[in-house]
């Protein structure tokens, strides 16, 4: 598939989902349907999200599903969750599937901020994205009887997968709902900010798909090959936890990481989480883009504690979609530190980039301080504490 630039081609698919032409299709409309929304796209997109997600099973052999769709957890809550959350039973994150805060600006522009909020532990990062049956038996190893990490081929290739297939329920549902949104006000969503978010569902339909079959020829054959996993154990019990399905374009010395061949990125799945002690980063890819990012993996497992901390503050709040924050490591954040958090989660874009690449000199600026003291250096956001 050939991306098109910020302008629909009269030639291609209408991005309705009409699969007619664009041109025989909404081209010409010219009115909204009634009491179509006057929000901003992203706006319209963003509280879709919120209350239209569909409920479906990603598993690859759907002929077998069995119960009903569930409220299934990227992140284990009898393990994971239920150990950041204590005796308190609730975290803190991003919560999406609450109304966002609309932020006019003085150009007339409306930015929607996502905040930070208590989520019932029961809530937390879950999806209605997988039956009762296949939530149980694809995430066995790492669910049943809540074990800890063991470094087997089968756990690195779970989690995985876990990060993984989340975040594509989440593509693919901001997908359709782009094409409903389009279909009922063709108009509002034919400008240059409207197709840029199409042209980045399109551009991530098309990096997603093959890492999707992967992963679903593997488990239908029962294996757990073809995947590339970096494993980094701390030895303290960290007080969030996060996945993600990323292109970090920075190494922990500033240098950028090639992560995009022939106009297609490639991510890893990321998670890291706390156990009894200790706790786990992990970061995986496909064995055929090793080459990307073995150098980047060497360094995270040769690093020092505290430039592997240094890294972390760095870049995963830029990633926090889905990161998840004890009740002590939240409250013990004064206003000023919540509110910072919250505007790096926010970030996306071309703002998240400019971001990026500030945090990327300031790798490199580290790196080149040869006593070592800058990763010493407490951050304003230490997820550390």
């Amino acid at each position: 598939m050939e991306l098109l630039g910020w302008k629909i081609k009269d030639t291609e698919p209408c991005p309705c989902g009409s699969n007619k032409a664009y041109k025989e299709c909404c081209k010409n409309a010219t009115e909204a349907a009634p009491n179509a929304s006057k929000k901003p796209p992203e706006v319209q997109v963003m509280e879709k999200m919120r209350a239209s997600m569909e409920k479906c099973c990603l598993y690859p052999d759907q002929t077998s599903c069995k119960g009903k769709i569930k409220e299934a957890h990227a992140l284990q809550n009898n393990k994971i969750i239920s150990l950041l959350a204590g005796s308190e039973h609730h975290v803190y994150m991003l919560n999406a599937k609450k109304k966002p805060i609309l932020v006019p600006l003085e150009n007339g522009e409306v930015i929607p901020i996502v905040e930070v909020s208590r989520t019932s532990a029961n809530d937390a990062t879950t999806e209605t994205c997988f039956c009762d049956l296949h939530d149980n038996i694809a995430f066995a190893a790492i669910e049943k009887g809540a074990p800890d990490f063991d470094d087997s081929e089968e756990m690195k290739f779970v989690y995985a997968y876990k990060a993984f297939i989340f975040e594509y329920y989440k593509q693919t549902m901001s997908m359709k709902i782009f094409r409903q949104c389009f279909k009922t006000n063709p108009k509002a969503f034919q400008s240059k900010e409207s197709v840029a978010i199409y042209r980045m569902l399109q551009l991530k339909e098309k990096e997603f798909e093959p890492i999707k079959k992967h992963f679903d020829s593997e488990i239908l054959a029962g294996a757990h090959n073809g995947i590339f996993t970096c494993v980094v154990k701390i030895a303290e019990q960290i007080k969030f936890a996060d996945y993600a399905f990323i292109a970090l374009s920075y190494d922990m010395n500033g240098n950028r990481i090639r992560h995009t061949k022939k106009g297609v990125m490639h991510r890893i799945a990321l998670t890291i989480f706390p156990e009894q002690g200790k706790s786990w980063l992990l970061m995986s890819c496909l064995e055929g883009e090793k080459k990307i990012y073995e150098k980047f993996f060497k360094q995270m497992q040769e690093a020092t504690v505290q430039k592997l901390k240094f890294y972390l503050n760095m870049m995963l709040p830029l990633f926090s979609e889905n990161m998840v924050l004890s009740p002590d490591l939240w409250k013990s954040w004064t206003e000023d530190i919540q509110g910072a958090y919250t505007y790096y989660a926010n970030l996306n874009g071309s703002d998240g980039k400019r971001m990026e690449m500030c945090l990327g000199f300031a790798l490199k600026n580290a790196n080149r301080d040869k006593s070592g003291s800058t990763y010493n250096t407490l951050p304003k956001i230490n997820l550390f504490l």
